[in-house]
């Protein structure tokens, strides 16, 4: 085992370990104003995504198949080598999980901390399509 995949275990595990410790502590914020869970903003940040994980799936295809590059992600590699069936499987599990995580932080009345990771996950498929669509473009 490479240095690199020591260091990602160690981090991994002391994020384990502190989110537990942190979980079992009781804090006391002030209540965020609740709201329905589909409304304007979530609905905006789901379709964004929607559409910014269909430029990805395109393009990784496009890419994959043509040996320009490949999957890096070792959980949906094995997905995205079956072709567009399969692709569209890691999106639509990528996908589910990002509105699972949305929807399980709204009912447990975290609607703060909702609203940023909707948009963090935005942010974040964002840059990885500019990437994407980076490498696309200089082939």
């Amino acid at each position: 085992m490479g240095v690199m995949a020591r260091i990602r275990y160690i981090v991994a595990a002391l994020v384990l370990l502190l989110g537990y410790s942190a979980s079992a502590q009781q804090l006391t914020l002030p209540d965020a104003p609740s709201h329905k869970f589909f409304d304007r903003q979530n609905t905006a940040a789901f379709a964004t995504l929607g559409g910014l994980i269909a430029v990805d799936a395109v393009v990784t295809q496009r890419l994959t198949n043509s040996g320009v590059a490949h999957e890096v992600n070792p959980l949906w590699r094995p997905l995205v080598k079956q072709g567009w069936q399969g692709e569209m499987a890691a999106s639509a599990l990528g996908y589910g999980a990002a509105l699972g995580m949305a929807y399980t932080l709204h009912k447990t009345g975290h609607h703060k901390i909702e609203r940023w990771a909707n948009w963090l996950t935005v942010g974040i498929e964002a840059g990885n399509d500019v990437h994407s669509l980076s490498i696309a473009a200089s082939r």
